[in-house]
């Protein structure tokens, strides 16, 4: 019974790979620099003819459509059983026949330049990229951009530059950079409003917003990091599916990993300076607000402890015979109030308290204009 459910199972999976799955295959002729795309059925005698080499773009829900390509040459990856972990990770495999590891592409990375549409928190998926020597497989489970752009682009690049499987891999990790790059100054440009509001004292929706930069940040960080420890092993390490011309390419392109790394650490920095200012505002005006109330404090305790004093109900309180004692009293009170005020005032507390009401207006409308 467990063996048949198991067979059952495989059905299953193998009809979903074959009816959702969708595949795009290109072949590269170093001979003659060209380039033509292939079906799914010409992959075997793709693979046999020793000039040339592809690339495969699998589509699908199921990660088995990847397996099936891969058990054509006898490979059996263990990274695919991590590909639903939710920690980005390069999770680089290592094997004599084949180089594999994981990419993180940013979905729609144009909703987050489009400043009219507000912030948005910034979303990904996740690539298995497998170099070999004469192919490279991409298997991806959404429609990606960075996908459709390098199908477009490929056959060109192949023609200038192109020599080996590597350029594909190449060009995936350059279009990642640049979305890292690109995503990062918008972020930027979204810190720049945030610190002039926060200037301008409209805290309205703003932690809400520094909320989602911080979150960004901590994405594009993380991305980015994943993609500089990809480049440093084709930049650094020999492999046999790496030639010497594509290992330089990759070692600039490390220089650039390690440029966005600090640009990142860099908006890190300026969200944590508007926080710290934010807080600093905060803090300035719990202080104003604590001066004021001690001051009346001051100024009402005194009196408090003379009202108390001749409201206790005792018999013999000769004041009470005293026939203008109650207006002595409240003369007597009157001075001791603005006695304390006049020194409250002497010793410079009420002024910040003064200036602090009179910015009150500036700061809900905005700005002082000079």
């Amino acid at each position: 019974m467990p063996l048949a459910c198991s067979r059952a199972q495989v059905a299953d999976s193998r009809a979903s790979v074959t009816t959702d799955t969708l595949f795009h295959g290109v072949v590269f002729d170093p001979r003659d620099r060209s380039s033509r795309l292939f079906e799914r059925g010409e992959l075997e005698s793709v693979l046999a003819d020793d000039p040339v080499f592809c690339w495969i773009d699998v589509q699908g829900p199921n990660i088995e459509a990847l397996n099936e390509l891969l058990r054509v040459r006898q490979i059996d990856l263990k990274l695919v059983s991590h590909f639903e972990a939710p920690e980005i990770l390069p999770r680089i495999v290592e094997r004599p026949d084949c180089l594999a590891f994981y990419l993180y592409e940013i979905e729609d990375p144009e909703r987050h330049l489009d400043t009219a549409q507000g912030l948005a928190g910034i979303s990904f998926a996740r690539m298995i990229l497998v170099l070999a020597d004469d192919f490279v497989i991409t298997y991806h489970r959404r429609p990606l951009d960075a996908v459709d752009e390098v199908k477009q682009t490929c056959a060109e690049s192949f023609r200038q530059v192109g020599k080996t499987p590597g350029f594909v891999a190449f060009l995936f990790l350059e279009l990642c950079l640049y979305d890292y790059a690109h995503l990062n100054l918008a972020n930027d440009n979204a810190l720049d409003r945030l610190q002039q509001k926060a200037r301008a004292g409209d805290f309205e929706g703003l932690p809400d917003q520094i909320g989602i930069v911080g979150a960004n940040i901590l994405t594009l960080k993380k991305l980015a990091s994943s993609v500089h420890i990809v480049l440093m092993l084709l930049a650094t390490k020999w492999s046999p599916f790496i030639s010497p011309e594509a290992r330089a390419s990759f070692g600039q392109m490390e220089q650039s990993a390690t440029a966005v790394r600090a640009a990142v650490d860099s908006s890190r920095n300026l969200l944590d300076g508007i926080v710290n200012g934010i807080q600093a505002a905060e803090a300035r005006r719990m202080s104003e607000i604590a001066r004021v109330l001690t001051i009346m404090s001051g100024i009402l305790l005194p009196l408090s402890l003379i009202a108390g004093i001749y409201g206790m109900n005792f018999r013999n309180m000769p004041e009470l015979a005293v026939e203008h004692a109650y207006f002595i009293v409240l003369g007597v009170m009157g001075v001791i109030g603005v006695g304390l005020y006049l020194v409250f005032r002497r010793l410079g507390w009420t002024k910040r308290s003064i200036h602090a009401a009179g910015d009150a207006p500036a700061r809900k409308n905005g700005p002082r204009q000079g």
